[in-house]
């Protein structure tokens, strides 16, 4: 078995969602700062790639069109469409001569590309971190030390279990340039108007269309809303994802209270700009949550059926508030009731961003 320090050309995998992607660069960072000379190469699905954009700990970032591949199987006239796409990225992946291929996700299309991509030397997860049977497809298995480590510790675990040293505090280094602060500076400009000087805060009501489970019901952002510019006089931006416009519009709609729509964002970069220019950002166990750590940005999170553990913020200063049930946390996401977030109060939310506040200025 090679010393780390040998492994000069490394594929990464880590397909998806944008929240494991972003937990997973800390990790690839400490990985980077202790291989300067090695090559890190990373497969990812589209709808996080932009996360990876321009990232200096990475060489290249390869994209599986996930979307596309579904499509095509699901269509017997482009059946042939979706092997030439997937001949072309396996041709990379294989005319990459990678040493070492590292499966940060651990599910069955992951650990597959690992062995697709002809490395000997596979590297991931044991059961039962590794789903699906992935653990198959390694010729290493890295057991964590308990199985509700945070996910980003159990990124560092990976790394540190190939001989990266984990020491210091944790960086993601996302890439944002002065384009990105440009297009953050167009939704906030609306701040400026709504006068006043209290804190700057981003609240989040979406998430994915596969994870609408997570939810903090609407209702509950509007009384939190109007509580933040009345009694502190919070300067409030709504930031909106895909297919997420209508919902904030609507929460707007319904306040008593002047509040800024953010612009459409054309990458998540653009969503962390402005994420970075707020004091405060407020929102559920969500990919744009992880996305405000990553700037730094405190956070109060709204947590559900989700562990809060596991996926709680990992950096900046944070606040978890969710309200426990036995059957909580679950992942159900056919739950008919969602009492574990309907009976979280609006005023229960407003404390916590009061405390968070007060600790951070």
């Amino acid at each position: 078995m090679n010393s780390v320090d040998n492994y000069k050309n490394i594929l990464i995998i880590r397909l998806s969602a944008i929240g494991d992607v972003l937990r997973t660069l800390p990790a690839v960072n400490a990985w980077r700062k202790h291989c300067p000379e090695a090559r890190f190469t990373w497969l990812v699905e589209p709808a996080a790639a932009s996360v990876l954009e321009g990232h200096l700990a990475l060489d290249r970032v390869l994209i599986f069109e996930r979307g596309l591949f579904s499509g095509f199987l699901g269509s017997p006239k482009r059946f042939g469409s979706a092997l030439r796409l997937l001949f072309i990225l396996l041709s990379e992946l294989r005319s990459g001569n990678f040493d070492l291929v590292v499966d940060f996700h651990g599910i069955f299309k992951s650990g597959l590309f690992t062995r697709l991509s002809g490395v000997s030397d596979r590297v991931g997860f044991a059961r039962p971190d590794a789903k699906e049977g992935s653990h198959r497809f390694y010729t290493r298995h890295f057991r964590p030390s308990n199985p509700e480590l945070n996910r980003v510790e159990r990124a560092l675990g990976l790394v540190n279990f190939l001989g990266v040293p984990v020491t210091g505090p944790v960086t993601y280094q996302l890439s944002i340039t002065a384009a990105h602060q440009e297009r953050a500076q167009a939704s906030l400009g609306g701040i400026e108007k709504l006068g006043g000087a209290g804190p700057v805060i981003a609240l989040h009501p979406g998430s994915s269309p596969k994870t609408a489970y997570k939810r903090w019901p609407q209702n509950g952002y509007v009384g939190l809303i109007n509580a933040l510019v009345e009694k502190i006089g919070a300067r409030v931006i709504l930031t909106w994802g895909p297919g997420e416009r209508e919902m904030v519009e609507l929460i707007a709609g319904n306040l008593r209270v002047p509040v800024v729509v953010a612009k459409k964002t054309s990458s998540l970069l653009d969503l962390a700009a402005i994420f970075a220019a707020c004091d405060l950002y407020v929102g559920g166990d969500t990919g744009p949550m992880h996305l405000a750590i990553a700037m730094s940005t405190p956070v109060v999170a709204i947590f559900g059926p989700t562990h809060p553990q596991v996926n709680a913020p990992y950096g900046a200063p944070y606040r978890i508030v969710r309200h426990p049930l036995p059957c909580s946390p679950c992942r159900k996401r056919s739950c008919k009731t969602q009492l574990c977030l309907e009976a979280l109060g609006w005023r229960r939310v407003f404390a916590e961003v009061e405390e968070l506040l007060e600790e951070v200025n």
